[in-house]
């Protein structure tokens, strides 16, 4: 009996799969409706047993399964890639177009100041700073998509012999964005080690290795909150001390990977990457 329910479930979904179109979004989404125009930016699109038209932008869409059986693959500018820790921060992508990332799950505001040293520093250099120390810290973040909200450039001044000398600088606010999810089937609780810190200091360009001391590290479902697929840990790690949460941003057969962040009073914001493999 038990079997003949199941073989009569199977067959309503694929009943059912087969009367729609599937939109998968590259956030890994899927939409099950009626695709009705594609346009130069934009797919519009009914649900079943509904008028009314729902629009989304074709940049979010990575393609389309008709029920007729055709498929229709759609190219991004965006070269998405995965990011497993902070040492793939050279593969984010820097993206100005808000367009780009609608489909995406924002995580965080980032921020970057380059100034010169003198008045004759290279704002082109600066500017190259800049990105890259958001490029880090998106990274930092487990994100792979930066989107920039705004960007402020100011020349350098000689202020001659009675003004004032400013000099060069390039400050980029940004937003933190992913379309990855850390897959549940790949967390194993139990006794893990410490083997990696890696940090990003608000005043440095560059991820920094933090000396560690021998810690085992236990996972536990008491431990852990799942929140919509994020899953934040509590608990304490000696050489990051002042953060108690810390996010997963990615999981495999040898290692976990977690993000925590830790903001001053005053604004100051330090992002770490702690590694844990196996014990």
């Amino acid at each position: 009996m038990k079997q003949l329910v199941i073989i009569v479930l199977v067959c309503m979904s694929t009943s059912v799969l087969g009367q729609v179109d599937t939109l998968f979004q590259i956030n890994g989404d899927q939409l099950l409706v009626d695709v009705t125009e594609i346009t130069e930016s934009s797919i519009k699109y009914v649900f079943p047993n509904e008028s009314l038209t729902n629009t989304i932008n074709k940049e979010s869409v990575s393609k389309i399964h008709f029920k007729s059986g055709r498929q229709q693959t759609f190219t991004s500018q965006l070269n998405v890639a995965t990011i497993k820790s902070c040492l793939d921060w050279e593969k984010v992508q820097i993206s100005n177009l808000e367009s780009e990332v609608q489909a995406l799950q924002k995580i965080s505001n980032v921020g970057a100041k380059a100034k010169g040293m003198t008045t004759l520093s290279s704002i082109s250099k600066l500017q190259d700073r800049a990105f890259d120390k958001i490029k880090m810290a998106t990274a930092m973040l487990g994100g792979n998509v930066a989107y920039v909200m705004d960007q402020n450039t100011e020349e350098a001044v000689y202020g001659g012999r009675y003004g004032s000398t400013k000099l060069p600088s390039v400050a980029i606010s940004a937003l933190a964005y992913t379309n990855q999810k850390v897959d549940q089937n790949k967390i194993t609780y139990g006794d893990y080690k410490l083997s990696q810190v890696y940090e990003l200091k608000t005043n440095s360009y560059t991820i920094d290795e933090v000396p560690i001391s021998e810690q085992a590290v236990e996972l536990n479902n008491a431990n852990v909150v799942n929140d919509n697929g994020c899953h934040t840990f509590k608990m304490s790690i000696s050489s990051v001390p002042k953060v108690k949460d810390f996010v997963l941003i990615h999981a495999d057969d040898a290692q976990l990977v977690l993000s925590g962040v830790y903001t001053t009073r005053k604004g100051k914001t330090t992002y770490y990457n702690v590694i844990l493999i196996k014990g």
